[in-house]
């Protein structure tokens, strides 16, 4: 993977840290003693909808989450693609963020390419997420970078 801000479990350790004191919230006693690293808890794949869309699957290890405004698409250019679809998410009330949308398990969200890329017949699109460990351990926004060959329209 390009560019990963969290590269394994000590940087993902010492992200929930951090998050831990700026909460102020009591020392992780029930951390386990292994982490997932944050691209095997977060799988990501992508595949085409058509010429101009692309769908961006998340399949989430048991006992982890992302959250659902955490999420950021871009073309390998930088620029932002703003019409990006992602479903409605599981409210909870996060010991970290406060009230918010998660997933587990599986999410699946519909983006729009630009018209380059569209005709260009590919796209590079890095995807940024963020998650957390059941365990009360949260990794630093991960970015990810998926490679889709566009279909026909």
């Amino acid at each position: 993977m390009i560019g990963r801000i969290a590269p394994g479990r000590a940087a993902a350790s010492l992200c929930a840290l951090a998050l831990v004191t700026a909460a102020g919230a009591a020392p992780l006693l029930d951390a386990p003693a292994e982490l997932l690293d944050p691209e095997k808890a977060f799988r990501i794949s992508a595949r085409p909808l058509g010429g101009q869309s692309v769908e961006v699957e998340f399949r989430i290890a048991d006992g982890y989450y992302l959250y659902r405004n955490r999420f950021l698409f871009a073309a390998e250019s930088g620029e932002a693609l703003a019409e990006v679809e992602i479903p409605r998410g599981r409210p909870e009330q996060d010991p970290f963020f406060g009230k918010t949308e998660t997933f587990r398990d599986l999410v699946r969200i519909r983006v729009v390419v630009s018209p380059k890329d569209a005709a260009r017949g590919s796209v590079t699109l890095k995807v940024t997420s963020q998650g957390c460990a059941d365990a009360k351990v949260c990794y630093a926004p991960l970015e990810q970078i998926v490679k889709v060959r566009l279909r026909s329209p």
